[in-house]
C-alpha cells in the first residue's frame, strides 16, 4: 500500500510538472507579443500648395484637400496576431489629429495583395493655405491581445512655393514717327512662370506722356488669346500682345512703358520699362 501510494504522488508531481511547463510555454509564446511595424511610407513627403488652385486667385484663406497613400510594414507572421493598424495625422500647431483611420490587408485597393503584411489606407484632410510646417503622421500596429506594436513616425512638409512669372520685352518700337494717318503698333511681351502657362492671372502695362503724366486708360491689359483685334498671333504661346493706335493728333515726344505679369498668388515678374519716341 505505501509503495502505491508513493507511486500515485509522483505520478501527480510528474503531471504537475508537465502542466506547469506547457503553461510556462504558452505564457512565453512569441506569436502573443506585440506586433512589429518594419517601416511606414507615404506617396508624398512634400506638398506646395502654391500649386493647387481653388479659385482665380491664391488666398491665405483657402480651404485645401490634402490627399495621400499611407503604407506600413509588418512581417508577414505578424498578420495572425495583428488587430488593427492604425494612423494619425498631425498639424506641428495643433493638438488634435487632422486625420486618423485604419490600414488594411485584406487586397481591396489601395491595398494590392491580402496578406502580405503590406497594410495600406488613404489618408485625407483639409487644411487652409497659410497652415504650413512639417506635419507628422503617426502608425502604430495592435494585437489581438491589445498589445501595442513600436510607433513609427513619418514627417510630411507643407510649405508655399510659389514662383514668380518672369517676363521679357518681345517686340516694341523704340521711334515712331506720326503721319496723316493712324498709326498701329504692337505690343508684345513674353511671359514664362514655372508654375506653368495657366498659373499667370494678368498681363499689363502702364504708359506715361512726355510730361511725365499717366496715361487715362492705365493699365492696359495684354492678350495671349490669338485676337488679331489685339494684335496677338497665337493663343497659348505665352506671347502676350496689344495693338494700340497712334492718332496723327497724338502728342510728339518720349513716351515711357511699364510692363508686368501677375499669378494667382499676386506674385508680380520684375517691372520692364522701355520708352518709345514719337516724332512728328
Amino acid at each position: 500500500m505505501l509503495f502505491i501510494s508513493l507511486f500515485a504522488a509522483c505520478a501527480m508531481l510528474s503531471l504537475c510538472w508537465i502542466g506547469c511547463e506547457q503553461i510556462s510555454q504558452s505564457a512565453i509564446d512569441p506569436s502573443y507579443g506585440p506586433p512589429v511595424l518594419l517601416q511606414v511610407s507615404a506617396s508624398v513627403s512634400a506638398i506646395n500648395t502654391d500649386t493647387m488652385n481653388v479659385g482665380p486667385t491664391r488666398k491665405p484663406e483657402d480651404l485645401l484637400p490634402i490627399s495621400l497613400t499611407v503604407t506600413a510594414k509588418l512581417p508577414p507572421d505578424d498578420t495572425r496576431i495583428v488587430s488593427t493598424v492604425q494612423m494619425r495625422i498631425f498639424d506641428p500647431e495643433v493638438t488634435d489629429p487632422l486625420s486618423s483611420s485604419s490600414l488594411l490587408d485584406d487586397g481591396t485597393p489601395p491595398d494590392q495583395v491580402k496578406g502580405d503584411g503590406i497594410y495600406t489606407a488613404k489618408a485625407s484632410f483639409q487644411i487652409q493655405r497659410y497652415q504650413v510646417g512639417i506635419f507628422s503622421l503617426e502608425v502604430v500596429a495592435v494585437g489581438i491581445n491589445d498589445f501595442r506594436s513600436n510607433t513609427l513616425l513619418l514627417p510630411i512638409a507643407i510649405f508655399r512655393g510659389n514662383h514668380a512669372p518672369v517676363a521679357s520685352i518681345m517686340q516694341a518700337a523704340n521711334t515712331v514717327k506720326l503721319g496723316s494717318d493712324s498709326q498701329l503698333l504692337t505690343l508684345r511681351l513674353r511671359v514664362a512662370d514655372e508654375d506653368g502657362l495657366p498659373d499667370i492671372t494678368k498681363v499689363i502695362f502702364n504708359s506715361y506722356r512726355p510730361d511725365g503724366s499717366a496715361s487715362s486708360g492705365n493699365p492696359f491689359q495684354m492678350y495671349d488669346d490669338g485676337s488679331t483685334t489685339h494684335g496677338d498671333e497665337k493663343a497659348g504661346d505665352g506671347i502676350f500682345s496689344l495693338l494700340i493706335t497712334l492718332p496723327p493728333t497724338t502728342q510728339p515726344g518720349t513716351y515711357r512703358f511699364a510692363f508686368q505679369a501677375f499669378d494667382r498668388s499676386n506674385a508680380a515678374s520684375t517691372l520692364l520699362v522701355h520708352s518709345i519716341t514719337v516724332m512728328p
